[in-house]
């Protein structure tokens, strides 16, 4: 009797365990199917990305840019980076005013000295700095705030203002600061003399110097930590306002003239020096990768902006 009841159990449970086997089977096979797609998938996007780069490095190769250095540089959202030209990026030269941008990194991270609003008295030593403003001359003794000072030197290029920006914590204390980051973001061949990037002595020996290789990590460095900066350098125009919030003066256009040209560009810095040449530094997004961006970087050149157009052409 028992052994009939556990007979005709096991015949009726038949059923349910074949169906627990196609159950088990379908469901394994979606998996199957569901990894296999996401693996194809990968595998495309891959064989897309390095289709693109093959045909980025094709439009490189024969491109010709007449300046002393140059590089551009694609980074990924993860920070990795991909050399797309480069043309003596390890050379050591004068970088003239994108001296400004690691002046403007000192003066962020030091933010319990550098409020934005902080009022930054104008000296003597300052408004005799090399260079006159096309817009507006800072005054011996009248005081402007951080923010301004940050404003005039970076949008306008003016060295008045970077200098009066070291005042807070003296010349020399500043200047070792910007050497001091210049280390800890791994800078290898940058040096810097002053906040200005002024060529200076009886021969312009003393200048600031730097590769086009460091001037890509810094600008990625302030890209992640500091972005204010950079937002800053795209302003097109600014009105610079007194302690009071009364009129001190207008600056109607930025030095980087490929703002008006370029919509992609987040950042940027332009250089010029007897000894430098025409420098330009640009950040540029990537609207076909998220979270990429580009950095192009032109050291001695004598047209830094058509040379840098030659560049972002080469990328559309």
């Amino acid at each position: 009797m028992k052994s009939k009841i556990l007979l005709i159990s096991l015949v009726l449970s038949l059923p349910f365990w074949w169906g627990m086997n196609v159950l088990a089977e379908n469901l394994q096979d979606s998996w199957f199917e569901e990894e296999l797609n996401r693996s194809l998938r990968i595998s495309n996007r891959h064989t897309e990305e390095l289709k693109l780069e093959k045909e980025l490095q094709q439009r490189f190769k024969d491109l010709e840019i007449n300046a002393k250095a140059a590089i551009l540089v694609k980074v990924n959202e993860n920070g990795n980076q991909k050399i797309l030209f480069e043309k003596d990026s390890g050379k050591l030269l004068a970088i003239a005013s994108l001296t400004k941008l690691m002046t403007a990194l000192v003066v962020f991270d030091l933010d319990e000295v550098y409020a934005e609003s902080q009022p930054v008295k104008i000296t003597k030593e300052a408004v005799e700095q090399e260079g006159e403003s096309k817009y507006g001359e800072l005054k011996i003794g009248e005081s402007l705030s951080v923010k301004n000072l940050l404003h005039i030197a970076l949008i306008e290029s003016s060295n008045d203002a970077a200098f009066a920006l070291t005042e807070p914590i003296g010349k020399q204390g500043f200047v070792e600061l910007m050497n001091l980051y210049s280390k800890k973001i791994e800078l290898e061949n940058t040096y810097f003399v002053n906040s200005t990037g002024l060529e200076v002595g009886e021969f312009r020996e003393l200048k600031n110097v730097s590769t086009a290789k460091d001037i890509v990590k810094l600008a990625k460095y302030i890209l992640e930590n500091y972005p204010q900066i950079f937002e800053i350098t795209t302003n097109q125009s600014y009105e610079v306002l007194n302690l009071d919030n009364t009129f001190h003066h207008f600056i109607p256009q930025n030095t980087n003239e490929l703002l008006r040209e370029i919509p992609e560009i987040i950042g940027g810095k332009t250089g010029w020096g007897i000894e430098a040449g025409g420098c330009l530094l640009l950040v540029l997004d990537n609207p076909e990768e998220e979270g990429s961006y580009f950095v192009s970087i032109v050291l001695g050149a004598e047209d830094r902006f058509a040379e840098t157009r030659k560049l972002i052409n080469a990328l559309r």
